[in-house]
């Protein structure tokens, strides 16, 4: 097979902080595949919460490539080859996954959201990420989020005791949807308390306000919490989907954390056999082929957080744009990618 694995740089257009970390430039894998005419690509996007690397992602993706079957249709083999290569999910098998689909959306020559079986299904509108910054700032960048046509914003908060300034700031600016997301700053103690101040400003949700291994502690916020509780970190594979349904009332899907477009849907699917809301994630910077993969899979649910590639300068490719803060979908088969 002609696979091709190479590096990629990208940078976002402001510092982005969250609780635990600041980020101005990213790394990316890139895996390619031509085949007949075609080309298939994946992605992976690491995060050191996780214990990624660009370094590691790349000579995992380099050495699991044989794993691709030679049907392109066979995605029942691939995922199997991945389940047992990577137990844990992770970047590199999204990327290969990403890849298969691409791959066998293209070789069936339909766009992937009709190869699952979406095409006629409405995606929700995505959120606008807005960084930890000083409050002032980020009721600017709110701002200038809604001019732009984004009905929902995601506001990270952190370890500092001023949300209230913060939400205050971006409501006067805003008047749209607003989610919060504390990256797991917040202990189970504190957290229901945090929750209270805050709920005046209208939030639709907290995302992952606690540790992600203490999922009595989740548990426990929840059931005091004034907020519905959605659970991102905790929320890896589908064996976690049944052990957070008492813990809280969604779950973030992240490709990039699962593994990929197969273990996502099987956590869609489980996710809402349990009552459980879904949002589709991403990490903080994802160029428009990892973008793309989540996008087409978003009519399947309720909730879209897909701005990684809306929050970097300079990236290299083009799928699924955005307007309005909704997803624009083409005819173009697979992913539906082109060169920026």
């Amino acid at each position: 097979m002609n696979v091709r694995v190479y590096t990629l740089d990208v940078h976002l257009e402001v510092p982005f902080q969250i609780s635990r970390a600041v980020r101005t430039e990213k790394r990316m894998v890139i895996v390619e595949l031509e085949e007949e005419g075609r080309v298939a690509r994946g992605e992976g996007s690491p995060d050191p919460f996780f214990g990624e690397t660009t370094e590691s992602i790349e000579a995992d993706v380099n050495a699991a490539a044989a794993l691709l079957p030679e049907d392109p249709a066979d995605l029942a083999a691939l995922r199997t080859r991945l389940d047992a290569r990577f137990p844990h999910g992770g970047a590199a098998s999204c990327a290969l996954d990403i890849l298969g689909h691409d791959r066998a959306a293209q070789a069936a020559g339909m766009p992937l959201r009709a190869f699952l079986g979406l095409g006629t299904a409405e995606a929700p509108p995505t959120s606008f990420t807005i960084g930890i910054a000083d409050p002032s700032v980020m009721a600017e960048r709110a701002a200038a989020a809604g001019a732009k046509g984004f009905r929902v914003l995601k506001v990270k908060l952190g370890h500092r005791d001023d949300d209230e300034r913060v939400l205050a700031g971006i409501r006067e600016r805003f008047a749209g949807t607003i989610r919060v997301d504390p990256n797991a700053a917040w202990t189970p103690d504190e957290a229901p308390a945090r929750i209270a101040r805050i709920a005046k400003y209208g939030i639709e949700f907290v995302e992952q306000p606690t540790p992600p291994e203490d999922i009595d502690g989740l548990r426990r916020v929840r059931e005091r919490s004034e907020l519905p509780i959605v659970a991102d970190e905790a929320a890896v594979r589908v064996s976690d989907v049944d052990r957070l349904a008492a813990a809280c009332d969604g779950i973030n899907v992240k490709l990039q954390k699962s593994g990929g477009i197969g273990e996502a849907r099987a956590m869609v699917a489980r996710a809402h056999e349990l009552g459980l809301k879904v949002m589709l994630g991403c990490r903080a910077a994802e160029t428009s082929v990892a973008i793309a993969a989540a996008a087409h899979l978003a009519p399947a649910v309720e909730w879209a957080d897909l701005d990684g590639n809306l929050l970097i300068t300079d990236d290299p490719f083009r799928a699924v744009p955005v307007v309005g803060g909704r997803f624009v979908f083409s005819e173009r088969p697979g992913l539906g990618v082109l060169p920026a």
